[in-house]
């Protein structure tokens, strides 16, 4: 029960913090990525040599296919010095090369390439070495070297990675390995070696977005040509210069009134844009308006986009019919995420209002 409530937390607070970092950069897949680590490493084989934390470094090289998978190749490296109850001290180095597969499950969980905070599951398959190590006794005064060979290992893990730019990202990352060594001189070989590491990362090769024109609309009003009225022979007449009235086409309306993420509200702001709405309705008894409500795709899901986009519309619906406007005057399209009619991600959080067929 209780490690329930602690995964739903950590869900909770996951989600929260990728909401409120929506205007932070997104990052693109696929992408590479290189990455350097530090931290510590201990062995412990439960028999024997149970050694202290000892530094440890890494360097990795990987690609996030999708925005849920990556593989990386990383090589890291530690010194181990121990000293044993007997009086026995223990030297060693030792290396691994590591082919890990990478989840995302923050992508998994809450589809959204902008999230701040990214949790990462990690499993691989390291290849360890150590290299020649040796063991003394102290009181035999004798010395015991080994030297391993390359031995197959298991690994699991996780991290914590947090975007602090969009080719910038800082993480934390703990796990364990498990290696039975090839060698002569300790007494249990099957090793346990947990970790504990932060560093950064750069990640490159990223797709470029395209920025999106701004569509200008103009609107053309072909000129009225004016016919000379016939002259009679007859006798002398006085032309006169008649200017025949332009008849004035309707000004198409065309407004963009913009919310607040998962807002349906309208903001004190904008509230001059539904007089102007109501304005060009009386002044064009006979025209129809067309509101079609977006919702962002960089956040939320498809299904909640749509909801939060109709309730947009029939809040622009309920003010135009409250001031006077009849409902059969206003046709509706929800389109949702399904379109993003702005270059930028918090824009298309709107409704947009325009004069109909």
């Amino acid at each position: 029960m209780i490690m329930n409530r602690i995964c739903l937390s950590a869900l909770a607070i996951m989600f929260a913090m990728n909401v409120s970092a929506q205007e932070t950069k997104s990052t693109t897949y696929p992408h590479a990525f290189v990455g350097v680590q530090g931290g510590v490493m201990r062995a412990y084989n439960g028999v024997g040599i149970d050694r202290k934390w000892n530094p440890m470094g890494a360097v990795s090289l990987g690609y996030n296919f999708t925005s849920a998978f990556g593989l990386r190749l990383q090589a890291n490296g530690s010194m181990w010095k121990a000293k044993l109850p007997d009086g026995s001290e223990y030297k060693s180095k030792a290396a691994n090369i590591d082919l890990d597969m990478m989840f995302n499950l923050s992508n998994i969980f809450f589809p959204n390439t902008n999230n701040f905070v990214n949790v990462i599951a990690i499993a691989g398959a390291p290849f360890n070495i150590a290299i020649p190590h040796a063991w003394v006794d102290n009181y035999a005064f004798a010395t015991a070297d080994g030297t391993d060979r390359w031995n197959p290992a298991w690994k699991v893990g996780g991290m914590v990675e947090f975007n602090v730019a969009k080719n910038w990202g800082v993480n934390l990352e703990a796990g364990t390995n498990y290696v039975r060594q090839k060698n002569s001189v300790t007494i249990n070989n099957d090793k346990w070696w947990p970790y504990a590491m932060a560093g950064i990362t750069y990640k490159f090769g990223q797709k470029k977005v395209k920025k999106e024109a701004p569509v200008v609309e103009t609107t053309y009003v072909e000129p009225v040509k004016e016919e000379p009225k016939p002259v009679q022979k007859a006798e002398p007449v006085v032309v006169k210069k008649v200017e025949t009235p332009v008849v004035k086409k309707a000004e198409p309306l065309k407004e963009n009134m913009f919310f607040d993420l998962a807002k349906a509200d309208i903001k004190s702001e904008q509230a001059s844009k539904i007089d102007q709405i109501v304005k060009w309705a009386n002044e064009n008894p006979n025209a129809t308006i067309t509101l079609k409500g977006y919702a962002d795709k960089a956040t939320g899901t498809p299904d909640f986009n749509k909801k939060i986009a109709q309730k947009r519309t029939e809040t622009v619906m309920k003010a135009l019919t409250e001031k006077g406007i009849s409902e059969n005057r206003i046709k509706v399209e929800v389109i949702g995420d399904a379109e993003q009619p702005f270059a930028k991600s918090e824009d298309n959080r709107a409704v947009i209002i325009e004069s109909g067929e």
